[in-house]
């Protein structure tokens, strides 16, 4: 990773986001050195996963299972996406945590606790991924400590790159490490979920 660099990213006002596409999985296997471009998934797919905060942890498995994807959006009653969640993350770490610490069982956690605000995934513009490599990318998302980049064009969200979707046309993955679940950081989380990761 040392010959690929982070990009310079910035937080991302939910108002300008739509909901994610549908992962579009190359069959080859691409390298570190081919364009950033591959990996982006543009909006304009309709085949992604809605989440709501309010879902039901055991709503969102369900939806999770019956989809091909591995992550889905979260969006308000606005239909404005508010965040992000990987399938993984409904029976992660965080989640029991939260679970704990609320002292409910698990299954009436909902959707919102577990979320990735959107406010807290690194942005980089339409010129930046044109200019990018692969490897670029991976290193922005291991700098950044994130699996997700929203990708901008004209100050709009236009895609979004997953970690997941690195692996799958790599073959490798993107060594992040996991958010603290600390007890003040979760519980920060229930009365702040706005600033969860910064």
């Amino acid at each position: 990773m040392s010959e690929f660099h982070a990009l310079h990213w910035e937080s991302s006002p939910h108002t300008h986001f739509l909901p994610l596409p549908k992962e579009q999985l190359s069959q080859k296997r691409l390298d570190w050195h081919q364009s950033a471009h591959h990996i982006v998934d543009e909006l304009h797919d309709n085949a992604l996963v809605l989440l709501t905060p309010q879902m039901p942890v055991l709503e969102a498995e369900s939806i999770f299972n019956a989809s091909e994807q591995r992550y889905g959006v979260v969006i308000d009653e606005k239909r404005q996406v508010i965040g992000v969640l990987m399938a993984r993350e409904l029976h992660g770490r965080h989640s029991g945590v939260i679970a704990n610490l609320l002292q409910l069982p698990w299954h009436e956690l909902t959707v919102g606790y577990l979320m990735r605000p959107i406010g807290q995934i690194p942005v980089l513009n339409s010129q930046q991924i044109r200019a990018a490599k692969i490897g670029d990318i991976a290193a922005t998302m291991q700098a950044a400590g994130s699996d997700f980049i929203v990708i901008t064009t004209d100050s709009r969200i236009s895609g979004i790159v997953v970690s997941l979707k690195i692996m799958a046309v790599t073959g490798e993955s993107i060594r992040l490490y996991p958010r603290a679940t600390t007890f003040a950081e979760v519980f920060n989380a229930i009365k702040h979920p706005d600033s969860v990761g910064n």
